[in-house]
């Protein structure tokens, strides 16, 4: 695993996958294991710069928890722009890793080729609070098991809460994941089993809850990117619904949004049309 050190020190990591044009993915969490969650994932003619953000992989954390606030995570792109020497850079963000893509774009929209932004949300409000309901009453509705499923992610939530040693922690965090998956098989299963018992940093999530629970807004100052954008959902997404997706598409120049039909959250690992849909999206020119 490739590694270097920042202006101020502090160690970074990566994984380097394919041969081509480089694309760099930042992972879902914060604090899921990077290689476990893009493992088997390939563009062609692309060559995937496989991220690990602060406290992931070799990545040192930072010394305070503050540290894992979004600005702290853009920091860390830019280190590794500069360090690949590349004057900008091809970004590809799932979930959280979307939030960060999309908060270093607003930063730093001059060092951004072309951006992709998949299941990511933007800020936390009562209209996210109300797709998410609605996301749930339709993956009921829709999925054969997907009420038990939304019954055992909650029991995971709350057990994530009051988790004392790590091996709760990852069981839990297990049952939440049971609706990432829309359409489930055993693949997918060993998938998310193998996800969710990798090195995961458990102190990453809260930080990040409270910060948007405190009112981070990543749609301010989004008419500063001037990249292509593409902003991709799944119809059956529990996390971050369609229409919250929607709203960041459009407060972007140009962006456009695709919705991946029968894929939930995690689209990379389920959806057919996604590798097409992104190695044609970043094959275009740049912006």
């Amino acid at each position: 695993m490739p590694t270097f050190v920042t202006g101020s020190g502090r160690r970074l990591s990566y994984d380097l996958v394919g041969e081509g044009t480089p694309v760099v993915l930042l992972p879902a969490g914060p604090g899921l294991d990077p290689r476990s969650y893009y493992q088997n994932t390939r563009l062609v003619s692309f060559q995937l710069v496989v991220f690990y953000p602060r406290g992931t992989g070799l990545s040192d954390p930072p010394v305070d928890p503050e540290g894992y606030r979004i600005s702290g995570y853009v920091e860390d792109v830019e280190e590794l722009r500069a360090h690949l020497g590349l004057e900008r850079l091809m970004l590809y963000g799932s979930s959280h890793g979307a939030s960060t893509a999309l908060a270093y774009a607003v930063r730093f929209p001059e060092r951004v080729r072309r951006l992709v932004l998949a299941n990511g949300p933007a800020r936390m409000d009562a209209d996210l609070a109300a797709g998410i309901l609605e996301a749930h009453q339709h993956f009921a509705a829709r999925i054969p098991d997907g009420a038990e499923r939304l019954r055992i992610a909650e029991q995971g939530r709350t057990a994530l809460r009051t988790a004392i040693t790590d091996r709760q922690r990852h069981a839990a965090l297990r049952a939440m994941m049971d609706t990432y998956i829309a359409q489930l098989d055993e693949p997918r299963r060993r998938f998310l089993d193998r996800l969710c018992a990798a090195p995961t940093n458990f102190t990453a999530p809260a930080v990040m809850a409270a910060e948007m629970v405190n009112g981070l807004d990543l749609l301010l100052g989004a008419d500063r990117i001037t990249a292509p954008a593409l902003v991709v959902g799944g119809e059956f997404d529990v996390r971050v619904p369609g229409a919250h997706l929607q709203q960041i598409a459009g407060a972007i120049r140009g962006a456009h949004y695709v919705e991946l039909a029968g894929a939930g959250h995690l689209v990379h690992r389920e959806s057919a049309e996604w590798e097409s849909l992104v190695a044609g999206f970043l094959a275009g020119p740049a912006g």
